[in-house]
């Protein structure tokens, strides 16, 4: 069984970020009488771990400490961490770890010829673990039988998106929708930027793509303008459409996953939600005994309910008319599937002045006893061409680590995941 399936799906783990620098032996570092303090132990990455280990990816979703001499190749053990997580909510991924801050020696492994690379110093420093962010796209009908339904969702937006950001996600909201006219959308502050009913985008937080949505074409509307909003979204970041109408699609359920997921690899698992009728004028029971209902509905959402089946979406009846309740489960969903954001910002090693960033590696500590050295990519773009890697959000004038889509996937479904930053050892390359 691949090191993908076995992982449960929750995260709440602590991020513990380590460096090493080359040279030093195993009882001091920067010479005798000035030592720094020994950890109670140290990593040792296994000569049989490597950026190839393991083959599977994650699945599509559907809704120890020990210690080691300086040298040893054994099993990998992680140094202690001295503080307590804290955070209003238990369950938060938002909550800070404290580490002492220790070197200890430690032998690092090269994981392709199992011989040693040399002795590097491991510094345990203070980390901030962040949330997943999200990126969510809502594309309204402005036909005309939507005014009431326009109403509501202008209601709700604010407070949707104001509860995503006070639970610590970091949120991008697109609304594919025109302004003006008796179904326009225009949204206030604080999620817009007041200027309505001219404009009220709000960037980053805000995109408003004004364009007139039509009864059967919301799904085709969102493909055509992904040049229009495709920078407020972001590879790490979970992916969620929202579509409100009275109508059905003219494009196909199976047709549009296919050419969404085929605009970038971060999107293949994007949720898909939607406010739409699951029943109409053809079924003539249900309109002798709720004719009010059926008069709202123009025709079933078919195959908006049937993306919302393969994603495992949120369904809100259109035929509620106040949206309040379905919009405070998008954003329950969103907050209780954000899991560990993939990317992290570089750490200055302790008593380094100058980093060399050819010389950086990754590894993936699953918190249950399996460490996975991780490789480097140039770009995004390689990450399809590896089982694992990771990647300088900026190669001349590195900031951030983020790690490729499938290894994001892998570390956001560790309930103990932990990713260690080290310096001073070539770096690995993926292969």
């Amino acid at each position: 069984m691949s090191l993908a399936h076995r992982l449960p799906l929750i995260l709440t783990a602590p991020l513990l970020l380590l460096a090493c620098a080359d040279g030093g032996d195993s009882s001091h570092s920067g010479g005798q009488g000035s030592s720094p303090t020994v950890a109670t132990s140290v990593t040792t990455v296994s000569g049989s771990a490597s950026a190839s280990d393991t083959s599977d990816s994650a699945p599509e979703p559907t809704g120890g400490s020990g210690s080691a001499e300086a040298g040893e190749t054994g099993p990998a053990t992680t140094a202690p961490m001295t503080g307590e997580a804290t955070s209003d909510d238990p369950g938060s991924t938002s909550a800070v770890t404290s580490a002492s801050s220790t070197t200890s020696p430690v032998t690092t492994v090269d994981p392709d010829t199992g011989g040693s690379t040399g002795d590097c110093a491991e510094i345990a420093e203070k980390a901030m673990n962040k949330k997943q962010p999200a990126d969510i796209i809502f594309v309204i009908d402005n036909s005309g039988s939507m005014q009431i339904e326009a109403a509501s969702v202008k209601a709700n937006m604010n407070a949707f998106s104001t509860k995503i950001i006070n639970s610590g996600i970091d949120v991008h909201v697109v609304l594919i929708s025109a302004i003006s006219g008796s179904t326009g959308m225009c949204i206030d502050k604080p999620l817009g930027s007041g200027g309505c009913p001219a404009k009220d985008t709000n960037l980053p937080k805000f995109l408003h793509i004004n364009d007139e949505v039509g009864s059967n074409n919301p799904l085709q509307k969102l493909l055509d303008h992904h040049p229009d909003w495709k920078d407020q979204m972001r590879v790490d970041a979970s992916k969620h459409i929202v579509v409100v109408s009275d109508d059905d699609s003219d494009l196909a359920a199976n047709a549009f996953d296919t050419a969404f997921k085929a605009l970038d690899p971060s999107y293949k698992d994007y949720k898909f939600h939607a406010i739409v009728g699951a029943k109409d004028s053809g079924d003539v029971l249900w309109c002798v005994s709720d004719p009010v209902c059926c008069a709202f509905t123009a025709a079933a959402g078919k195959v908006y309910l049937e993306l919302i089946n393969k994603t495992d979406g949120v369904y809100g009846d259109l035929c509620k008319q106040d949206f309040t309740p379905v919009f405070n489960t998008l954003s329950t969903e969103v907050i209780q599937n954000a899991g560990l954001a993939c990317e992290w910002a570089i750490p200055k090693p302790m008593n380094e002045d100058v980093i060399d960033y050819d010389k950086v590696n990754v590894d993936f500590n699953d918190g249950m006893g399996n460490v996975l050295p991780i490789g480097k990519v140039d770009s995004p773009a390689a990450c399809a061409d590896v089982v694992d890697g990771w990647y300088y959000d900026d190669p001349n004038m590195p900031t951030k680590i983020l790690v490729c889509p499938q290894t994001c996937a892998k570390i956001q479904l560790a309930p103990m995941a932990s990713m260690a930053i080290k310096f001073g050892c070539e770096t690995i390359i993926a292969q």
